[in-house]
């Protein structure tokens, strides 16, 4: 029985051993990184993809700053609606005013024409 009790203390020993050696392999990081030589390239690659992505941001950003410097502000706007406001009303009163030369008119013109055909008859 102590045979096999030393036995599998050395077995034991054997693998922790093994188990060890996997864990400080993994540990120095040893190998190749993940995607290999295309890592390089890759990275190159989104490094003159964000150069021109930045490129791009300035363009937008100066096309904003042209967009805001033309930009009616709030106070524009309550004037254009108040201004809107004012054209309503005195269009009202030019259509009250209208209405009332044409009443006149009218009846102005058919004074007219019966006292003509009164004449005439």
């Amino acid at each position: 029985m102590s045979d096999k009790i030393s036995y599998l203390k050395a077995e034991y020993k054997q693998q922790a051993e093994v188990i060890d050696r996997a864990d400080r392999n993994e540990r120095k990081g040893g190998g190749e990184p993940p995607g290999g030589n295309e890592l390089e390239s890759r990275v190159v690659a989104l490094e003159k993809t964000s150069q021109d992505i930045r490129e791009k941001l300035v363009r937008v950003e100066t096309k904003l700053e042209g967009i805001e410097s033309s930009m009616a502000t709030k106070a524009e706007i309550a004037a254009v609606g108040t201004m809107i406001a004012e054209l309503k009303t005195s269009v009202a009163e030019s259509m009250i005013l209208q209405t009332r030369w044409l009443i006149g008119a009218c009846i102005a013109l058919a004074g007219l024409a019966f006292t003509a055909a009164k004449y005439l008859h």
